[in-house]
């Protein structure tokens, strides 16, 4: 009798964020099918306790001493498994130079191209060379959109057979499901109002800094609007500041404020009945969670044309990343693209367009078959079996 393949699944850390929900999604389908461990890099390991876990990382040692204790544990775990799967790029590297070449599956999910947090040196360093010394001994480079496939294959055509896009790692009927639960009695007011909802990390990456400015524009057209951002992170404390700078107060609680920030909340997907419009101005992504949740809901939606994953999304496949890019605001299957927030005039045609979506008749409500129909394409059931078969090819 064959024995179950046996998957060790590497990331650097399990706190928030797209890619680690993704990648315990991941986890949690393929242990329905192989015996699936996971290994971090550092922090708190709870969100896994299903899972046999491991830390790779050794406290109080100096880094180069750090890398070559994770180098030799990782190669020893790699000896006791069939395959290894890892996501973002510190992982992908230690994963891809440890064990055979070609044993390893890395995941990249997001831009390095766009990414305004890597200095250009750091983003020299990772394109030009240790991004091609990882895909070149890995077995198969997984991307997060078709987006991310061609921005790496146009870099590095000689990697292009061993790059493939496997879109979502959604549960599209407990979206649909969790988009209909209740909210808190406190926000319910917010109903009544002119509200936008936003949500994901306070970070430089999803463009709030700029949509305040936005916001602050249309107050001025329409001073009774209120934003909704669900969310926390580092940026959390500069988003306070900028609030201040711009007039616009700010709360934690309640429905008074012009901005309202409750914190990260569980199912956020459940905040946007609340809300009149969805915005989403992310300066890049590698296929944004947020949005494909949006459209579990019937709310209408603005989503900036950030490299990757917007356009496909709104557009049901029709307009792709690699297409040239359309006229804003672009309306489409499901929403409207739009310019990203920092281009020329951005924040004006994001403040006219969401006024526009503001004063709109109400719009048609979905049912819950036709919202699930929308993003059924970023199921697990259709997205995991790719994993798997990518997996078993690896081991075989």
């Amino acid at each position: 009798m064959r024995q179950p393949l046996r998957i060790l699944m590497l990331i650097p850390h399990l706190g928030l964020g797209g890619a680690q929900g993704a990648f315990l999604r991941i986890a949690r389908f393929l242990a329905n099918h192989a015996e699936v461990s996971l290994a971090v890099m550092h922090g708190d390991t709870s969100e896994a306790q299903d899972f046999k876990g491991y830390h790779l990382d050794v406290a109080g040692t100096g880094k180069v001493r750090r890398w070559w204790c994770m180098f030799r544990r990782l190669s020893e775990l790699k000896g006791h498994h069939d395959v290894s799967i890892s996501f973002l790029s510190g992982m992908n590297l230690l994963n891809a130079i440890t064990g055979r070449q070609h044993s390893a599956i890395v995941s990249e999910r997001g831009s390095k191209r766009s990414d305004s947090g890597m200095s250009t040196f750091q983003r020299l360093i990772w394109t030009r060379l240790l991004d091609p010394l990882t895909y070149w001994r890995a077995g198969r480079v997984v991307t997060a959109s078709d987006g991310l496939t061609y921005e790496i294959v146009s870099r590095n055509t000689w990697v292009g057979s061993r790059v493939v896009a496997i879109e979502g790692t959604i549960n599209a009927k407990a979206l649909v499901e969790a988009a209909d639960m209740p909210v808190e009695a406190e926000f319910l007011p917010l109903a009544e109002r002119e509200t936008i909802v936003s949500f994901g990390r306070f970070h430089s990456q999803k463009g709030y800094d700029a949509l305040f400015h936005a916001f602050a524009k249309l107050r001025t057209q329409r001073p009774g609007v209120k934003l909704l951002l669900i969310g926390t992170g580092a940026e959390e404390e500069p988003l306070r500041s900028l609030a201040q700078e711009l007039r616009l107060t700010i709360s934690s609680s309640g429905a008074d404020a012009h901005i309202i920030t409750p914190g990260a909340r569980r199912d956020p997907i459940r905040y946007l009945q609340l809300g009149r419009v969805f915005a989403f101005p992310s300066r890049y992504e590698g296929l944004p969670n947020a949005l494909l949740e949006a459209l579990a809901t019937d709310i209408p939606i603005l989503a900036a044309d950030c490299p990757w994953g917007p356009r496909a999304i709104l557009s049901a496949g029709s307009l792709l990343d690699r297409d040239p890019a359309p006229s804003y605001p672009c309306r489409l299957k499901h929403g409207v693209l739009m310019p990203l927030i920092d281009a020329p005039n951005g924040i004006e045609i994001w403040a006219n367009e969401l006024e526009a979506a503001l004063a709109a008749a109400p719009w048609k409500a979905l049912d819950g078959a036709t919202r699930r129909a929308r993003i059924d394409r970023y199921d697990l059931r259709n997205t995991g079996p790719q994993w798997l078969a990518l997996a078993e090819t690896l081991s075989s």
